[in-house]
Protein backbone atom coordinates (compact mmCIF):
# COMPACT_ATOMS: atom_id res chain seq x y z
CA UNK A 1 0.00 0.00 0.00
CA UNK A 2 1.28 3.36 -1.14
CA UNK A 3 0.37 6.57 1.04
CA UNK A 4 2.05 10.02 -0.35
CA UNK A 5 6.03 8.83 -0.28
CA UNK A 6 5.63 5.64 2.23
CA UNK A 7 5.29 2.49 1.64
CA UNK A 8 3.79 0.39 3.75
CA UNK A 9 4.08 -3.35 4.23
CA UNK A 10 1.40 -5.38 6.68
CA UNK A 11 -0.24 -8.69 6.90
CA UNK A 12 -3.86 -9.63 7.17
CA UNK A 13 -6.06 -7.67 9.73
CA UNK A 14 -3.66 -4.63 10.17
CA UNK A 15 -4.90 -2.39 7.06
CA UNK A 16 -6.26 0.35 8.77
CA UNK A 17 -3.44 0.54 11.45
CA UNK A 18 -0.91 -0.01 8.64
CA UNK A 19 -2.47 3.30 6.48
CA UNK A 20 -2.76 5.49 9.83
CA UNK A 21 1.19 5.01 10.60
CA UNK A 22 2.02 5.49 6.65
CA UNK A 23 -0.24 9.00 6.85
CA UNK A 24 1.56 9.91 9.92
CA UNK A 25 4.99 9.00 8.43
CA UNK A 26 3.97 10.85 5.02
CA UNK A 27 3.34 14.24 7.13
CA UNK A 28 5.84 16.89 7.45
CA UNK A 29 7.69 16.92 10.45
CA UNK A 30 9.93 19.57 12.39
CA UNK A 31 12.57 17.88 14.29
CA UNK A 32 14.89 19.18 16.53
CA UNK A 33 17.79 21.56 15.15
CA UNK A 34 17.45 20.07 12.39
CA UNK A 35 16.27 22.65 8.80
CA UNK A 36 13.39 21.20 6.74
CA UNK A 37 14.62 17.33 5.77
CA UNK A 38 14.33 15.79 2.05
CA UNK A 39 10.93 14.05 1.81
CA UNK A 40 12.89 10.84 0.38
CA UNK A 41 10.55 7.58 0.18
CA UNK A 42 10.28 5.41 3.02
CA UNK A 43 9.46 2.20 3.54
CA UNK A 44 7.36 1.09 6.57
CA UNK A 45 6.78 -2.73 7.46
CA UNK A 46 4.25 -3.28 10.27
CA UNK A 47 4.17 -6.42 12.07
CA UNK A 48 2.94 -7.63 15.47
CA UNK A 49 4.31 -11.00 16.17
CA UNK A 50 7.89 -11.18 17.46
CA UNK A 51 8.86 -14.29 15.57
CA UNK A 52 7.71 -11.77 12.13
CA UNK A 53 9.91 -9.08 13.63
CA UNK A 54 12.69 -10.87 14.46
CA UNK A 55 12.50 -12.43 10.86
CA UNK A 56 12.14 -9.62 8.63
CA UNK A 57 15.43 -7.76 10.84
CA UNK A 58 17.64 -10.79 10.04
CA UNK A 59 17.28 -11.84 14.21
CA UNK A 60 19.89 -8.49 14.33
CA UNK A 61 18.11 -6.93 17.34
CA UNK A 62 17.30 -7.49 21.11
CA UNK A 63 14.44 -9.36 22.42
CA UNK A 64 13.18 -6.83 23.51
CA UNK A 65 13.18 -4.35 20.67
CA UNK A 66 9.88 -2.87 19.37
CA UNK A 67 10.97 -1.16 16.18
CA UNK A 68 14.29 -0.33 14.14
CA UNK A 69 15.35 2.32 11.76
CA UNK A 70 17.56 1.95 8.68
CA UNK A 71 18.60 4.84 7.44
CA UNK A 72 20.85 3.43 4.64
CA UNK A 73 18.01 2.19 2.89
CA UNK A 74 15.31 4.42 4.18
CA UNK A 75 13.07 1.51 6.04
CA UNK A 76 11.67 1.59 9.53
CA UNK A 77 10.46 -2.08 10.87
CA UNK A 78 7.74 -1.91 13.68
CA UNK A 79 6.06 -4.11 15.62
CA UNK A 80 2.94 -3.41 16.88
CA UNK A 81 3.43 -2.79 21.04
CA UNK A 82 3.09 0.14 23.66
CA UNK A 83 2.36 3.46 21.91
CA UNK A 84 2.85 2.83 17.89
CA UNK A 85 2.61 6.55 17.45
CA UNK A 86 5.01 8.14 19.30
CA UNK A 87 7.46 4.55 18.13
CA UNK A 88 6.87 5.63 14.63
CA UNK A 89 8.15 9.27 15.43
CA UNK A 90 11.24 7.89 17.46
CA UNK A 91 12.26 6.07 14.30
CA UNK A 92 11.61 8.96 12.04
CA UNK A 93 13.51 10.92 14.17
CA UNK A 94 16.32 8.55 12.92
CA UNK A 95 15.98 8.60 9.48
CA UNK A 96 15.75 12.58 9.93
CA UNK A 97 19.06 12.94 12.22
CA UNK A 98 20.72 10.85 9.19
CA UNK A 99 19.71 12.39 6.08
CA UNK A 100 19.98 15.83 7.31
CA UNK A 101 23.64 14.85 8.77
CA UNK A 102 24.93 12.15 6.45
CA UNK A 103 28.03 11.54 9.33
CA UNK A 104 28.94 8.90 11.35
CA UNK A 105 26.72 9.28 15.24
CA UNK A 106 27.55 7.35 17.94
CA UNK A 107 24.50 5.10 19.51
CA UNK A 108 24.18 7.02 22.42
CA UNK A 109 23.28 9.85 20.56
CA UNK A 110 21.60 8.71 17.51
CA UNK A 111 18.79 6.90 20.35
CA UNK A 112 18.84 10.57 22.55
CA UNK A 113 18.36 12.78 20.27
CA UNK A 114 15.33 10.33 18.43
CA UNK A 115 13.88 9.94 22.00
CA UNK A 116 13.89 14.02 22.29
CA UNK A 117 12.29 14.11 18.91
CA UNK A 118 9.63 12.20 20.22
CA UNK A 119 9.07 13.86 23.23
CA UNK A 120 9.68 10.60 25.32
CA UNK A 121 9.85 12.96 28.55
CA UNK A 122 8.99 9.49 30.24
CA UNK A 123 12.27 8.28 30.27
CA UNK A 124 13.73 10.39 32.07
CA UNK A 125 11.84 9.11 35.06
CA UNK A 126 14.23 6.23 35.36
CA UNK A 127 16.99 8.76 36.19
CA UNK A 128 14.77 9.31 39.76
CA UNK A 129 15.42 5.98 40.97
CA UNK A 130 18.76 5.28 39.19
CA UNK A 131 20.87 3.42 41.71
CA UNK A 132 23.70 4.27 39.29
CA UNK A 133 23.57 7.61 40.38
CA UNK A 134 22.14 6.63 43.49
CA UNK A 135 26.00 5.57 43.81
CA UNK A 136 27.89 8.50 41.88
CA UNK A 137 28.31 5.90 39.17
CA UNK A 138 28.20 7.58 35.64
CA UNK A 139 28.62 5.31 32.78
CA UNK A 140 30.89 6.89 30.03
CA UNK A 141 29.45 7.67 26.70
CA UNK A 142 31.09 3.97 25.50
CA UNK A 143 29.81 2.31 28.28
CA UNK A 144 26.22 4.00 27.41
CA UNK A 145 26.58 2.91 23.49
CA UNK A 146 26.62 -1.14 24.78
CA UNK A 147 24.35 -1.00 27.68
CA UNK A 148 22.20 0.57 24.56
CA UNK A 149 21.96 -3.31 23.40
CA UNK A 150 22.40 -5.25 26.65
CA UNK A 151 20.05 -6.65 28.42
CA UNK A 152 16.28 -4.83 29.27
CA UNK A 153 17.11 -3.77 32.96
CA UNK A 154 20.51 -1.88 31.21
CA UNK A 155 19.02 -0.56 28.47
CA UNK A 156 16.58 0.83 29.91
CA UNK A 157 18.69 3.16 32.17
CA UNK A 158 21.23 4.01 28.97
CA UNK A 159 17.78 5.26 27.00
CA UNK A 160 17.27 7.58 29.86
CA UNK A 161 21.13 8.80 30.10
CA UNK A 162 21.30 9.27 26.42
CA UNK A 163 18.50 11.28 26.40
CA UNK A 164 19.76 13.46 29.51
CA UNK A 165 23.36 13.86 27.75
CA UNK A 166 21.21 15.43 24.29
CA UNK A 167 18.93 17.27 26.74
CA UNK A 168 22.34 19.08 28.10
CA UNK A 169 23.76 19.32 24.96
CA UNK A 170 20.68 21.04 23.47
CA UNK A 171 20.91 23.18 26.83
CA UNK A 172 24.49 24.37 26.37
CA UNK A 173 23.45 25.33 22.55
CA UNK A 174 21.21 28.55 24.20
CA UNK A 175 18.57 29.38 21.91
CA UNK A 176 19.51 27.46 19.39
CA UNK A 177 19.45 24.37 21.37
CA UNK A 178 21.07 21.96 18.56
CA UNK A 179 20.92 23.96 15.50
CA UNK A 180 24.60 24.68 16.01
CA UNK A 181 25.86 21.36 16.46
CA UNK A 182 23.85 20.17 13.97
CA UNK A 183 24.77 22.30 11.06
CA UNK A 184 28.63 21.65 12.18
CA UNK A 185 27.90 17.90 12.37
CA UNK A 186 26.44 17.87 8.45
CA UNK A 187 29.49 20.10 7.49
CA UNK A 188 32.43 18.22 9.23
CA UNK A 189 30.88 14.73 9.56
CA UNK A 190 32.80 14.25 12.46
CA UNK A 191 31.03 13.52 16.01
CA UNK A 192 33.92 15.23 18.02
CA UNK A 193 35.03 17.49 15.59
CA UNK A 194 31.15 19.32 15.83
CA UNK A 195 30.94 19.69 19.39
CA UNK A 196 34.88 21.14 19.66
CA UNK A 197 33.87 23.63 16.63
CA UNK A 198 30.20 23.74 18.52
CA UNK A 199 31.25 24.26 21.81
CA UNK A 200 35.23 24.35 22.23
CA UNK A 201 35.28 21.48 24.41
CA UNK A 202 37.03 18.19 22.93
CA UNK A 203 34.07 15.40 23.30
CA UNK A 204 35.76 13.73 26.43
CA UNK A 205 35.91 17.18 28.07
CA UNK A 206 31.85 17.66 27.19
CA UNK A 207 31.31 14.02 28.40
CA UNK A 208 32.94 14.81 31.38
CA UNK A 209 30.51 18.23 31.34
CA UNK A 210 27.85 16.05 31.57
CA UNK A 211 28.40 13.64 34.30
CA UNK A 212 29.19 16.66 36.54
CA UNK A 213 25.72 18.09 36.06
CA UNK A 214 24.06 15.09 36.41
CA UNK A 215 25.82 14.71 39.71
CA UNK A 216 24.65 18.29 40.68
CA UNK A 217 20.92 17.47 39.46
CA UNK A 218 20.80 13.92 41.01
CA UNK A 219 23.51 14.17 43.56
CA UNK A 220 20.43 14.29 46.38
CA UNK A 221 20.02 10.65 45.10
CA UNK A 222 23.52 9.88 46.32
CA UNK A 223 22.89 12.23 50.07
CA UNK A 224 19.65 10.44 50.52
CA UNK A 225 21.42 6.31 50.00
CA UNK A 226 23.91 7.63 52.70
CA UNK A 227 21.76 8.68 55.14
CA UNK A 228 19.63 5.48 54.18
CA UNK A 229 22.66 3.28 55.02
CA UNK A 230 23.61 5.16 57.91
CA UNK A 231 20.19 5.26 59.87
CA UNK A 232 19.86 1.45 58.93
CA UNK A 233 23.23 0.79 60.61
CA UNK A 234 22.22 2.62 63.81
CA UNK A 235 18.73 0.63 63.96
CA UNK A 236 20.12 -2.53 63.41
CA UNK A 237 23.33 -1.70 66.07
CA UNK A 238 20.69 -0.23 68.60
CA UNK A 239 18.73 -3.37 67.92
CA UNK A 240 21.44 -5.24 68.76
CA UNK A 241 22.35 -3.79 72.00
CA UNK A 242 18.90 -3.97 73.52
CA UNK A 243 18.37 -7.95 72.28
CA UNK A 244 21.99 -8.18 74.08
CA UNK A 245 20.55 -6.16 76.84
CA UNK A 246 17.53 -7.92 77.53
CA UNK A 247 19.02 -11.52 77.43
CA UNK A 248 21.60 -10.14 80.31
CA UNK A 249 19.27 -9.22 82.56
CA UNK A 250 17.01 -12.62 81.74
CA UNK A 251 20.35 -14.30 82.94
CA UNK A 252 20.91 -12.35 86.06
CA UNK A 253 17.11 -12.49 86.96
CA UNK A 254 17.57 -16.04 86.35
CA UNK A 255 21.15 -16.63 88.56
CA UNK A 256 19.05 -14.71 91.66
CA UNK A 257 15.71 -16.83 91.02
CA UNK A 258 17.89 -20.16 91.03
CA UNK A 259 16.87 -21.82 94.08
CA UNK A 260 15.10 -19.12 96.08
CA UNK A 261 12.42 -20.88 97.98
CA UNK A 262 10.24 -19.43 100.74
CA UNK A 263 10.02 -21.59 104.01
CA UNK A 264 6.19 -22.97 104.23
CA UNK A 265 5.97 -20.80 107.33
CA UNK A 266 7.20 -17.35 106.18
CA UNK A 267 5.22 -14.26 107.05
CA UNK A 268 3.08 -12.56 105.07
CA UNK A 269 4.55 -9.14 103.95
CA UNK A 270 0.72 -7.84 103.41
CA UNK A 271 -0.39 -4.96 105.40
Amino acid sequence: MRVGRVVAVYWAGDAALATALAELADRPARWPGLPGVDSLPIRLVVTRSRERFDSVTAHRLPPWSAAAAFPRSGSIVLRVSGDPLTTLRHELAHLALHRATRAQIPLWFDEGYAARAAAEWGRLDALGVNWTLAKGNIPSFARLNRELRSGPAHAHAAYALSTAAVLFLERIGGERGLAPFLENLRDVRSFDLAVRRTHLVSLAQFEGLWQRELRSRYGWLQIFTSFAVFWSVTVVLVGLLWWRRRRDDQLRRARLDDGWVLPPDAPSTDA
